[in-house]
């Protein structure tokens, strides 16, 4: 037996499941996919490197990352680092410091309990951001 189900997709308002309209759904996709390439196009080849070091530290760290241990690691100057920290949190999609120093959240991957889990194919399991 074949069963053709749609997805469909809801909103969530005081306790209510609200239907989205697909076109409605879709419009909202392709806006926050746009967002992010903006803000993605706003990163230099280092900024991007440093994020990309930040996330895959993250994935073993059980403590916030700290500014000293990625410019240690990446063996860029601690005063570039911040700066580099200093963009990707205010442009509010790439990471965040909750203590306005050590990072523990950087997309995807957060280290604080945020109720969502995400499994990679190895088993490992962590928050997601």
């Amino acid at each position: 037996m074949n069963i053709n189900v749609k997805p469909k997709r809801y909103l969530g308002i005081g306790g209510m499941m609200i239907p989205i309209p697909e076109m409605i759904a879709k419009s909202g996709l392709l806006k926050g996919v746009s967002g992010a390439k903006a803000k993605a196009a706003l990163l230099s080849k280092e900024e991007r490197k440093i994020h990309h070091f930040i996330v895959v530290k993250m994935a073993g760290a059980q403590t916030p990352l700290t500014s000293e241990h990625i410019s240690n690691e990446l063996e860029i100057p601690i005063a570039r680092i911040e700066k580099a920290l200093d963009k990707l949190e205010m442009l509010k999609t790439f990471l965040y410091r909750s203590d306005g120093k050590d990072i523990n959240w950087a997309y995807p991957l957060s280290l604080v309990d945020t109720g969502h889990r995400i499994t990679v194919s190895s088993g490992e399991m962590f928050f997601a951001a």
